[in-house]
């Protein structure tokens, strides 16, 4: 579980006591102000929702986390709006969003105890639809496929809705008619 030095606080603890306990290994310092209760060091989507809380989890990341394919991405792929500050992190690919249709069907999650900010299923079909050209085209076909298994659960309404922030909308719902 990821934790914030300001949490910490909260809960009654001090900056001397955050310091013992990392001494005696009983939380991790993962980052200046980020720390874990795990016994591994790593960069989790928990982790890059707290440390950056303006950014969105998209992407092949998201595909894996909803089980739309099994590829274990190497990074971590987030949305930040145009104009962000980049994130200078290897473990993270950053893209630039239109502030436009940037928070389009963002909703927040529980992934390992930890709460995340991700796209929901009708906005990355249509992120998998637009940007098909940038995913491999094995990935890309995975994760249709998995997409058309679930059809059946996703809110048309809502795609329809989302469409309308985006170029084109009437030609991005008859390709997602034609492919889903």
């Amino acid at each position: 579980m990821i934790v914030t030095t300001k949490e910490l606080l909260k809960e009654g603890e001090t900056q001397y006591s955050i310091k013992q306990k990392i001494i005696n290994k009983k939380i991790i310092l993962i980052r200046r102000g980020i720390y874990s209760f795990d016994n591994e060091n790593y960069i989790s989507e928990g982790y890059i929702c707290r440390k950056y809380p303006n950014v969105v989890i998209t992407g092949i990341s998201a595909f894996s986390i909803y089980n739309l394919t099994d590829y274990i991405p190497k990074m971590i792929y987030v949305a930040s709006r145009q104009h962000s500050y980049p994130i200078n992190m290897k473990e993270i690919k950053q893209s630039y969003q239109s502030n436009r249709f940037f928070d389009v069907g963002v909703t927040t999650i529980s992934l390992n105890k930890e709460e995340i900010r991700i796209y929901d299923l009708e906005r990355l079909l249509i992120e998998l639809i637009r940007l098909k050209e940038s995913y491999p085209k094995d990935l890309y076909y995975d994760v249709l496929e998995s997409f058309r298994k679930i059809k059946h659960t996703l809110d048309f309404y809502k795609i329809s809705e989302y469409a309308r922030n985006f170029n084109n909308p009437s030609l991005l719902l008859n390709k997602i008619k034609e492919l889903i």
